[in-house]
């Protein structure tokens, strides 16, 4: 065969796959696409380009295609203004690259028998580079085909995470932020965390997948290009909305700051919101969890995850009335027993015939979690979204505050020393040797409302991180 039969038949095979191509993007599969220099693109799909070689296996054949599949994704970059990737194929042989500087770099491969050919192998896999599937279904087999750490497109997700990180790692805002949750693990995992570049890149990803996730789920578009990125990692979406204790500036929003981190979140959006997060049925992101940490790390800090069936098993065996009866998970992980705990109770709500306002400020006063790991908080609060559902968030309600709590459940009656009679006051410094300890003050009437002390939190974490050196201090009375 030769390479004009190659490349035909990729496009054949483009153009007839289930691919779930559009007329705009079919119109986008062009041959021999001009791309400046006497050049020619073989095949260019949305912001992915293809090059196409009669058989990789022959001399130098693949490395000299990489230079030229370098120079092409290099000139769509710069013309298109956007992220391209670039596929190198024979027709067995199918590899995509991501550009790092003015190279390409591996990051997934997929090999065919040519006897035998995997063909719906080779459609999710092209189809997560392509990304162009919509309305799929967030079914725990999905998410790892789509999302997990098989998948291409977490491969090149994760490592231009990383990319970013590497070059943003040394300013003080996100080594502070390094250092925090650097201490926070330990106290959580003990002497089996270790702290390294890669683990700290992971929790980034799944904290922002997660947080994107929450943003689909109120119904926020996350392909509109208006969306202020820095915004968006910092909740004020939520803000806006009324609705507390979701997403909030944390120790994961650094790639907002970070030179290239606004295309790359707005592009993560893009893979998030091909999926009907309408259409919930489990803990997905448990499962999303499972796929990034591997199984070896898990076991070595100690993480261990309830099976959604089990945990729906034992919450119709314990809450028997959940409209009076509290559950509360106070090691909740990614959220499991909430997650079918809020499903009992809403169930209850609707055959009592409540009114959806009144079901979901009920819901959160009956189920509350807390986790010391700074992930699964986050991934506990998205998943306690989720099993309110996107309806009953998009409909009418009052605003309300997700009870998901980042803390110790096991010491928190030991420190004595923030409790008093007037409420709760929390030192600001670590440091023994300053003469008057700085200290904030809450008053017993504003703790008594978790929802309204989240909101005041929430303001003063906004203040915090909006202030400008100068300034001035704002003051606090005790």
């Amino acid at each position: 065969r030769t390479e004009a039969n190659v490349q035909a038949d990729l496009h054949l095979f483009l153009d007839a796959a289930p691919l779930n191509l559009d007329d705009d993007q079919l119109d986008d599969i062009v041959l021999e696409q001009q791309a400046g220099g006497q050049r020619r693109i073989d095949v260019e799909v949305g912001s992915t380009v293809f090059e196409v070689k009669r058989d990789l296996r022959v001399g130098n054949v693949r490395s000299d295609a990489v230079g030229q599949l370098a120079g092409y994704v290099r000139s769509r970059t710069e013309v298109m203004g956007r992220r391209y990737v670039g596929v190198l194929t024979d027709g067995c042989e199918w590899h995509v690259y991501r550009p790092r500087g003015s190279e390409l770099v591996l990051a997934s491969s997929l090999t065919l028998n040519a006897l035998e050919p995997d063909v719906d192998t080779l459609v999710v896999w092209l189809e997560a580079v392509l990304g162009t599937a919509d309305s799929i279904p967030p079914q725990p087999s999905e998410i790892r085909r789509r999302l997990g750490a098989q998948s291409p497109a977490f491969l090149l997700d994760v490592a231009d995470l990383a990319d970013l990180y590497a070059s943003c790692k040394d300013a003080p805002e996100v080594v502070l932020k390094r250092q925090l949750w650097s201490r926070l693990l330990f106290s959580a995992l003990g002497t089996n965390f270790t702290d390294d570049d890669e683990l700290f890149v992971a929790h980034t990803y799944l904290v922002l997948v997660a947080e994107l996730v929450a943003h689909a789920v109120v119904d926020i578009d996350l392909t509109d290009p208006r969306l202020d990125v820095e915004a968006l990692l910092s909740g004020e979406q939520f803000t806006l909305a009324g609705i507390g204790g979701v997403v909030e500036a944390d120790f994961f929003d650094w790639p907002a700051d970070a030179p290239g981190g606004d295309a790359f979140v707005r592009n993560l959006g893009r893979r998030i919101s091909r999926f009907d997060w309408n259409a919930v049925a489990h803990d997905v992101l448990k499962t999303l969890y499972e796929s990034v940490i591997d199984e070896g790390t898990r076991h070595r800090l100690g993480e261990y995850y309830t099976p959604d069936w089990l945990a729906e098993h034992i919450v119709t065996e314990v809450v028997d009335d959940p409209l009076t009866q509290r559950v509360v998970d106070p090691s909740c992980g990614s959220g499991t027993f909430l997650f079918w705990s809020i499903r009992r109770y809403l169930d209850a709500a609707a055959a009592e015939g409540m009114t959806n306002a009144d079901a979901v400020s009920g819901v959160a006063d009956h189920v509350v979690g807390i986790d010391l790991h700074p992930v699964a908080v986050t991934l506990a609060r998205v998943t306690y979204l989720l099993a309110i559902g996107a309806g009953r968030l998009q409909d009418e309600r009052r605003p309300f505050s997700v009870p998901v709590y980042l803390g110790d459940s096991i010491q928190l009656a030991e420190d004595t020393s923030i409790l008093n009679a007037g409420g709760i006051t929390i030192p600001t410094t670590a440091d023994q040797q300053e003469l008057f300890a700085r200290q904030i003050h809450f008053p017993s009437e504003v703790v008594a409302n978790a929802a309204s002390f989240d909101a005041l939190v929430t303001e003063l974490a906004e203040r915090a991180r909006t202030r400008s050196a100068r300034n001035t201090p704002l003051p606090i009375a005790a």
